[in-house]
């Protein structure tokens, strides 16, 4: 807990009054300007109890399994990505939560400073502050990327199934969670054991907590996928 305090405190402290208006200002319209970039793409915004539970359960247990529970940031997540870089020199990991990737995704880009990083982590509390959480991931599965220019579950579900998200069995769910780590390194039409090995890791930390049995893990493992013999277009 002491981690959480002294993180929330430095960043507090690295705040000014300037800062906190503008991001107010940038997040209060961050709902809206999704809806209009999924209106603009031709794509259907899906409230959250029109996307499955699986996709929901597959997404939160291989991005950020803590996600209904931390502030918008994992101080655990951000000391482990903090080791990772200092050994290596560099800022590769990015110990980043959800909310984290939303904000990036929406106002800041993917520059790896500490300045971004900073910024990153103060939006995001702020963020979890003015929303619940729900809204959150329901804003995060509207915009986020799954590759094949698709953005958002359902662009992605239609593209790679020619299918809507109800419609998904939890092979493809926990496929399509696992294209968010890197959509084209993981792309199952070009990458196929690539895609196939990052499933396996999304259906393991839906097992890790509790989201689906070992049973169903190995028989999502083995299920086919149906992708579009064609791939998205």
């Amino acid at each position: 807990m002491w981690l959480a305090v002294a993180a929330a405190a430095l960043v507090l402290a690295w705040w000014s009054a300037s800062f906190v208006q503008t991001a107010e200002t940038r997040l209060a319209a961050m709902p809206a300007h999704i809806r209009a970039e999924a209106a603009a793409r031709g794509d259907p915004f899906l409230p959250l109890p029109a996307i499955p539970v699986g996709v929901q359960h597959a997404v939160i247990a291989v991005e950020d399994q803590t996600f209904y529970t931390n502030m918008g940031i994992s101080i655990e997540g951000l000391a482990r990505a903090a080791v990772v870089d200092l050994l290596t020199h560099s800022l590769a990991q990015g110990g980043s939560t959800i909310t984290q990737e939303l904000v990036r995704d929406q106002l800041l880009g993917q520059q790896k400073t500490m300045s971004r990083k900073l910024t990153e982590i103060a939006y995001a509390l702020l963020l979890t502050r003015r929303l619940p959480k729900a809204e959150i991931l329901d804003l995060f599965l509207n915009q986020a990327y799954f590759g094949h220019q698709a953005w958002g579950i359902y662009a992605a579900s239609e593209a790679y199934f020619g299918l809507p998200p109800a419609d998904l069995t939890l092979a493809q769910e926990s496929l399509l969670a696992g294209l968010l780590q890197a959509p084209s390194l993981l792309d199952p039409l070009v990458h196929p054991q690539a895609a196939a090995a990052r499933q396996a890791v999304v259906l393991q930390a839906m097992v890790s907590v509790h989201y689906i049995t070992q049973a169903e893990a190995n028989a999502a493992a083995r299920a086919p996928l149906g992708l579009l013999p064609s791939g998205p277009a």
